[in-house]
């Protein structure tokens, strides 16, 4: 079963989490999932230009080793 509750930002509060609460009961396999719809344009900007590199193999591969200790 599959159910999706839409609320605005404003209806975000402690009486909705009791009614999601007792909607699950005591289910242990229960994942509660938020999503924000929300558009960014800089950041689609900034994404499309690195999916762009990507595909032109403007790419820096390293070894997880050198990732970690990688500082820009």
């Amino acid at each position: 079963m599959e159910a999706v509750i839409s609320v605005l930002p404003g209806e975000l509060n402690a009486r909705l989490l009791d009614k999601i609460r007792s909607f699950i009961g005591n289910k242990q396999n229960v994942t509660v999932t938020i999503s924000l719809k929300e558009f960014d344009p800089e950041y689609a900007d900034r994404l499309d230009q690195s999916i762009l590199q990507a595909e032109a193999g403007e790419v820096i591969s390293m070894t997880m080793e050198e990732f970690t200790g990688y500082s820009p």
